[in-house]
């Protein structure tokens, strides 16, 4: 299956998984949320990636959101099913399950924790890939403490299931060896996006997006001003999204508990994060709503400081 055949281009929003108070999935933010993302103009959904929590679900609450998503979403915007997990026979379930309930692919890490050696992790995505799910695969050192660069990630291409990567290694130099030698063969697409603009000039065909979860089309912005020679445009986005991020890792925050608060603050669909995580306190979530302002974000006119 070809990086062609695949048709997996543009922006992908990884999305987050709204739960009530006491912890439990709201399925009707989480359905109102698939909504605001085709409005908003996404390409694609990944439901039960990092961003939604997946490590805090169970695998029928990853099931469960597959179907609300499928359900909600045109046929044109690809839906992808985070369906990563420590143990092989555990991705291939949620694999299988995600295939059943009629999503477009699947994205995998590396097992996370186990850190396999590479006669393993191939062992691990070549079961996986013998779904027949087509498959993403997410390569993110930083969260599984195993990276794969391109040498590795040619022998995973000898699954025809796998046709797309997720690329969130922070190493320039890596993903310009991996778009090089794989972008005819894979769809190359950032995990991160202030490196969006650089692997893009690179070859890569999209943006597997945090910034839309908060700022909507105003982040998809950053990959159409690229796509239609844009340039100052698209780096005057790229500014904006590079203050999103500051503010991800800044107060000792989680970003999955930040992406929320902004989003909560912008009248979004996004719930309470489930524990471990707990909301930022009062003086994290005025710092949130001061950068929100700061970047030109549409803050309602009585915010949800306080909600």
């Amino acid at each position: 299956m070809s990086q062609v055949g695949s048709g997996w281009k543009g922006v992908f929003v990884v999305s987050v998984t709204p739960f009530d108070e006491p912890g439990e999935i709201d399925e009707t933010a989480f359905a109102s949320l698939m909504d605001t993302f085709v409005s908003d103009g996404v390409d694609g959904v990944v439901v039960a990636g990092s961003t939604g929590e997946w490590y805090t679900l169970h695998d029928d609450e990853r099931l469960r959101l597959f179907e609300i998503a499928r359900a909600q979403l045109p046929a044109d915007v690809k839906l992808i099913a985070g369906t990563a997990a420590i143990a092989t026979r555990d991705a291939v379930a949620l694999t299988e399950g995600a295939q059943a309930r009629g999503c477009d692919g699947a994205m995998v890490l590396a097992p996370p924790y186990a850190q396999p050696n590479q006669r393993e992790l191939f062992a691990h995505f070549h079961e996986v890939a013998a779904v027949g799910l087509p498959l993403m695969i997410y390569n993110n050192p930083g969260r599984t403490q195993v990276n794969m660069p391109a040498s590795v990630l040619q022998r995973l291409c000898e699954n025809e299931t796998v046709v797309a990567l997720k690329e969130s290694s922070k190493d320039l130099y890596q993903i310009a060896e991996t778009t090089r030698a794989l972008k005819d063969r894979l769809a190359v697409f950032s995990g991160l996006e202030p490196y969006a603009l650089p692997t893009l000039q690179r070859g890569a065909v999209g943006i597997v997006s945090m910034g839309t979860n908060i700022l909507g089309r105003q982040a998809i912005d950053l990959y159409t001003h690229f796509a239609g020679g844009r340039w100052q445009q698209a780096l005057a986005v790229e500014a904006r999204l590079d203050r999103l991020y500051d503010a991800f890792y800044a107060g000792g925050y989680g970003a999955y508990v930040v992406i929320k608060e902004c989003m909560r603050l912008l009248g979004r669909p996004a719930g309470w994060p489930r524990r471990p995580h707990l909301r930022p306190d009062e003086s994290g979530v005025r710092a949130l709503e001061a950068m929100l302002q700061e970047i030109g974000a549409d803050l309602p006119a009585a915010s949800a400081t306080h909600a």
